[in-house]
Formats: C-alpha cells, sequence, structure tokens
C-alpha cells in the first residue's frame, strides 16, 4: 500500500474530528467541542495558524499531523514543532507515522528551519520504535505549569 501524504481540506472534516477525537482520547486529554472547533479553525484559516498534513491510504485518510514554527534563540531560523501525530489503530505498522513524519521534515527544511522535534509520553513504546530510527532523543526534561489554575 502507498501512503499519499496531502494538506488537509475542508472535505476531511468528518475523518479529521474522528481521528483527533481518537488521539485526544488515546492521550486522555478532555476537549469541549468549542475546543476542537477553534482546533479545527486554525488548521483551516489562510494560511493555517498550524500547519498540517494527512494520510491516505486507498483514499481514505488514515492519519493526522499538526506542526507548526516558532523562531529561536538558538539560531538564526525558525525551529519546527511537531504537535500533533495520530495513526488509526487499524492502520498503524504501515509507514503512516514516518510517512507523515518526512513529509514535516520535508516542508520544515523548505522553510529554512533548523530542527523539527516533538514529544511523546513514556508510556508510548509503540510510536518510540519508529522515533528512535528516525530522530534522535535528547536529554531535555519538559516542566509545565498550567496558567488556569489560580495560585
Amino acid at each position: 500500500m502507498t501512503v499519499l501524504v496531502r494538506d488537509l481540506t475542508l472535505a476531511d472534516e468528518p475523518r479529521w474530528r474522528e481521528l483527533y477525537r481518537e488521539y485526544l482520547e488515546f492521550y486522555e486529554a478532555q476537549k469541549s467541542e468549542t475546543s476542537i472547533d477553534l482546533v479545527w479553525q486554525r488548521l483551516i484559516t489562510e494560511p493555517p495558524h498550524i500547519q498540517n498534513v494527512v494520510a491516505e491510504l486507498n483514499g481514505q485518510v488514515v492519519g493526522i499531523c499538526h506542526f507548526h514554527y516558532q523562531v529561536s534563540t538558538w539560531s538564526d531560523t525558525s525551529q519546527c514543532y511537531l504537535e500533533d501525530l495520530y495513526v488509526d489503530e487499524a492502520f498503524r505498522r504501515h509507514g503512516v507515522a514516518g510517512s507523515l513524519v518526512a513529509a514535516v521534515k520535508s516542508q520544515a527544511r523548505s522553510n529554512a528551519a533548523t530542527e523539527l522535534y516533538w514529544l511523546t509520553r513514556l508510556v508510548n513504546l509503540r510510536a518510540q520504535s519508529l522515533y528512535d530510527r528516525v530522530a534522535n532523543k535528547t536529554d531535555f526534561i519538559r516542566y509545565e505549569v498550567s496558567l488556569t489554575e489560580s495560585d
């Protein structure tokens, strides 16, 4: 099976919503419909606030990927942050995730980014088996402070 990676289109909205909800469920994240609507709008606005690609197998969207660029104090150019990558469970181990990463890498290079990076959970071992082949694991630890809490 050949994986086709392409830009998201308006016609993809129902399938995108299905896959995005599965992605949120995988990460045990709760988002309101209003929040999901906002993500969709950020993806389809021209130019998009969040860049994106989808993967197709046999004409069906089976994977989604969202990414964006940020300036850096570490380089003269931008860096590309791959924020979300999800592949339908039934289509894993078919090269879909690798094709999505490769497409983002190509776009990041075209946009003169000096680095492509992403995060995954420690327990996401299946994804790490791919990531260990296509990227270098770093020794950085992520810290978070919720700004919605009252301190």
